[in-house]
């Protein structure tokens, strides 16, 4: 009876290591350049020339990249610029160009400073984003989220037969799952011949909806100017219909 429940138990112990191990993910990264150099002691590898960093759906160009740590450790690339290229789930695209990016393996973050460049691509619509402060996390079920500060952070939309929007904030934010971008502090908009400022301002990547609102404490409300020319023919009319009510009174007395 003892060997029985020796037996089942060693069968279920089986049993809960094969499960583990089949729920474990397996991540993997390629790293390819034209040179490289270990630090055995620090644990470093440098790549130089033409280096390639990918890691599931994202691709990082740079001039030279160090690694530090185990397998997955802290990537510090350079670049004039770097490059980073990523593609989520629905082939939306988006690139990064920044002179210095810091990418850690294990939970995804990633860091970046300097004239940076944003640009995210969905075939239909192209937005462009402008800093000099970047923080990030790409994930496979959250996408590409980040905060981008700067001073102040810009904000353009280009889509089919429709004027360029440009705006301009203190931060933008981007939650990637969502395909919502926030613009936060400061915001002032112009489309064509209009102008707007608000407290914050959200553009929805999907509905293709730009909705604004106004602060916490109601000091800034959303504001809205349009400008347009008069037309000259419009007021020669009006000229014209004004001169003849005057000669009509005239004629009356």
């Amino acid at each position: 009876m003892k060997f029985r429940l020796l037996t089942a138990a060693l069968m279920l112990s089986s049993l809960t290591s094969v499960s583990l191990v089949q729920a474990a993910t397996l991540e993997k990264s390629r790293l390819r350049s034209d040179r490289s150099n270990l630090d055995v002691q620090k644990n470093i590898i440098i790549y130089r020339d033409n280096v390639i960093y990918e890691h599931g759906n994202m691709t990082i160009y740079a001039d030279s990249l160090t690694k530090q740590g185990e397998n997955a450790g802290t990537i510090t690339a350079l670049g004039s610029p770097v490059k980073i290229h990523y593609v989520d789930e629905t082939g939306e695209t988006t690139d990064i160009d920044a002179p210095k990016i810091i990418y850690r393996q294990q939970s995804g973050e990633l860091s970046a400073s300097g004239d940076i460049k944003i640009v995210q691509s969905s075939g239909i619509d192209r937005l462009t984003l402008l800093g000099n402060q970047l923080t990030a996390n790409q994930g496979a079920t959250e996408g590409f989220g980040f905060v981008l500060n700067g001073a102040p952070t810009e904000f353009r939309i280009e889509q089919p037969s429709q004027p360029a929007i440009y705006a301009t904030a203190d931060q933008l934010r981007s939650n990637g799952k969502d395909k919502q971008t926030e613009l936060v502090g400061n915001v002032k908009l112009q489309q064509g011949d209009s102008n707007m400022t608000a407290a914050f301002l959200t553009y929805d990547g999907t509905s293709k909806v730009i909705s604004a609102g106004k602060s916490d404490s109601g000091d800034q409300r959303v504001e809205t100017e349009f400008f347009w020319e008069q037309e000259q023919g419009d007021n020669a009319t009006s000229n014209q219909s004004a001169t003849e009510q005057q000669t009509e009174k005239e004629q009356q007395q």
